[in-house]
């Protein structure tokens, strides 16, 4: 049996307290379980919620090993990048969808609605998900924010952004415009009908913005 490595090899506390993880150590252990149970205890960590938590960083890591992989259009409406590393991949995909589904959900959509400027790239990531609680919650999401869309005043129109966002409430309204949002949310669920059976969820009929 491995003898697992202690948290001081890939877990380092901060002067202020905060704890970072070397992901890349981390992934190279056989027990995914034991993996899932680190990351999360780390994010328990960090108590302000404007702060980036080891969910938060875990999945700027894997955006950072999509984003320098390679291309894979299986879709030419959806241009997207996959891992080099494919054992690595696979076991990020697991971790995802099945050992932090439930921890990691609000920050795939703090993610998600936070990428202003590149749609494309949230691609990157969302090609990584297949469960259909995820899934649930991304077009439940969508609804919400569709809603939000025809309320005329700037200051509440954005705050459910910003609360999925994990913005001030007092934050540039700029930033979280729910018109935005909801874009990005149904090329997310386009693609993500692409290549998943979702009928029970949702049908492109259903994520239509207009009638």
């Amino acid at each position: 049996m491995k003898k697992k490595k202690g948290k001081s090899n890939f877990v380092k506390l901060s002067p202020d307290g905060s704890i970072s993880i070397d992901y890349e150590l981390l992934l190279k252990e056989d027990d995914i379980v034991f993996i899932a149970e680190q990351i999360t205890e780390a994010s328990y960590s960090t108590l302000d919620y404007l702060k980036k938590d080891a969910i938060d960083r875990f999945l700027d890591y894997v955006y950072a090993k999509t984003q320098s992989g390679h291309y894979d259009v299986t879709n030419t409406a959806f241009p997207c990048k996959r891992m080099n590393d494919k054992d690595l991949e696979a076991k990020i995909i697991e971790l995802i969808n099945e050992h932090l589904r439930v921890e990691i959900v609000l920050k795939l959509l703090k993610f998600f609605t936070r990428n202003l400027y590149d749609s494309d790239s949230n691609l990157y990531v969302a090609n990584l998900i297949y469960s259909k609680d995820i899934i649930q919650s991304i077009y439940d999401t969508y609804n919400l924010l569709k809603k939000d869309i025809f309320i005329t005043n700037a200051d509440k129109r954005t705050l459910n952004v910003k609360r999925i966002q994990q913005f001030s409430p007092l934050g540039d309204n700029r930033f979280s415009s729910p018109l935005d949002a909801v874009a990005r949310m149904k090329y997310i669920l386009q693609f993500l009908a692409s290549k998943n059976k979702v009928e029970d969820i949702y049908t492109l009929k259903d994520i239509m913005l207009s009638a």
